[in-house]
């Protein structure tokens, strides 16, 4: 006796398929990233709690702008000095090692911060030792948790991978600050800084439960030497060159203007703290839909090109908001800013990844990492000490330009870049 057995429509049968077939080249597909990815997305939240919060407190301890003015510097000093000897260490000790060590390291700084804080024994000099400290570490973790990625997936699957860690740090950045906001008012910043120590607990244990791999090669050469090595392959690389260098220049002109926001909110768009505050939630949206597009590139047969064309809208879209003082239209080009400056840099990792030999891999995606969180501090004091002479608008307007600009000639400057398939 027959049983009629219920099939599904065939359109139906079709997009099951392809539900299947996507989420097999996804690297979410692969158990170790699926948990690396993760415990991350997690560990991402503690941090915007931290930075939030780390904020906050130090104006409540000093009242004075000054001091974070210093925080940042302080923040952004062990990046500029340190970051490519972390490349060169994640080239020549296992990089699963690494990450436990930094990993273990910035939880026990954010739980001794947390504690300080929440027995009143907080200082200024507390906060600004242990963000040196912290910045010191993830000088060391972050070109090893980079170079990690395709050991972990494979190359097919790097482009979803940059994807999905792209869309697990903005994903993060506008959830974050709105929790953190919300911890702070209901129970202070001491439990910000606890909870950010605390997650960083599953990303310990998810590389932990990594097997074990070392480099495929290490040299006897001083860190130094390896540093030397490392930039000197970048040099004889025009693709790798190119790549770093077409990400640098709109990254040192164009990336301040996220940190102009208050000027160009306030004194061009006339919008109040809330209206700041909506203005930089739609920017952080677009840079989770650029992230998510990040997968989709993997299809695309011309990515060198498709770098270009992105790098050319971000510029252009942000001398249009140079100019604009309609709020409407001002929230959509920094939606099209937010999501064009992640696709560029999720590109760019992208195609690092897929090019660089393993052997280089720490000490190339060290000199990647320097370049947003190096040169986006230097290109901030620059244009904004310009800006407080001739306007904010203006100065950026102009370093936009000159970032176009650059974009167009580096089609003949780097060619090999713009082949790139």
């Amino acid at each position: 006796m027959s049983q009629n057995i219920p099939t599904l429509p065939a359109s139906e049968r079709t997009v099951l398929a392809r539900l299947r077939d996507a989420l097999g080249q996804s690297a979410l597909a692969v158990p170790a990233y699926r948990r690396f990815w993760g415990s991350m997305l997690l560990s991402n939240l503690g941090s915007w709690l931290q930075l939030v919060a780390q904020g906050w407190l130090i104006l409540a301890l000093t009242n004075s702008p000054l001091y974070l003015g210093l925080y940042g510097l302080i923040r952004s000093l062990p990046t500029l000095t340190i970051t490519l000897i972390g490349g060169a260490v994640a080239d020549r000790i296992d990089r699963r090692k690494i990450l436990l060590a930094t990993q273990s390291s910035a939880a026990a700084l954010a739980l001794l911060l947390g504690f300080l804080d929440l027995t009143g024994m907080v200082r200024a000099w507390h906060i600004l030792t242990i963000a040196f400290a912290t910045a010191t570490v993830m000088a060391f973790d972050n070109p090893a948790r980079q170079a990690l990625v395709p050991s972990l997936v494979g190359h097919e699957r790097v482009p979803s991978a940059v994807g999905l860690n792209s869309a697990a740090w903005n994903a993060a950045a506008v959830i974050g600050p709105s929790l953190a906001g919300l911890l702070v008012a209901a129970a202070g910043t001491g439990w910000a800084f606890v909870l950010n120590g605390l997650s960083y607990l599953p990303v310990i244990w998810a590389v932990w439960t990594l097997e074990p791999a070392r480099p495929s090669k290490t040299v006897g050469a001083s860190l130094f030497v390896h540093v030397a090595v490392g930039i000197g392959a970048v040099r004889r690389d025009r693709r790798l060159l190119g790549l770093l260098t077409l990400l640098a220049v709109p990254t040192f002109l164009g990336r301040p203007y996220l940190q102009l926001m208050p000027v160009f909110a306030r004194d061009v768009l006339h919008a109040n703290a809330a209206g700041y505050g909506t203005l930089m939630g739609i920017n952080g949206a677009g840079a989770f839909a650029g992230a998510l597009l990040v997968g989709r590139t993997s299809k695309y047969q011309k990515r060198g090109q498709l770098l270009f064309f992105i790098n050319i809208v971000f510029a252009t879209a942000l001398i249009a908001f140079t100019a604009s003082h309609q709020l409407a239209l001002s929230a959509v080009l920094l939606f099209v800013m937010g999501a064009s400056q992640t696709l560029l840099m999720a590109l760019t990792n992208t195609l690092l990844q897929l090019i660089v030999p393993d052997e280089l891999r720490g000490r190339v995606m060290a000199l990647y990492t320097l370049i947003p969180m190096g040169l986006m501090p230097l290109g901030t004091m620059v244009l904004g000490s310009l800006g407080a002479v001739v306007g904010v608008p203006l100065t950026v307007a102009v370093a936009a330009g000159l970032a176009l600009g650059f974009t167009v000639a580096g089609r003949r400057l780097f060619p090999e870049a713009y082949r790139l398939p």
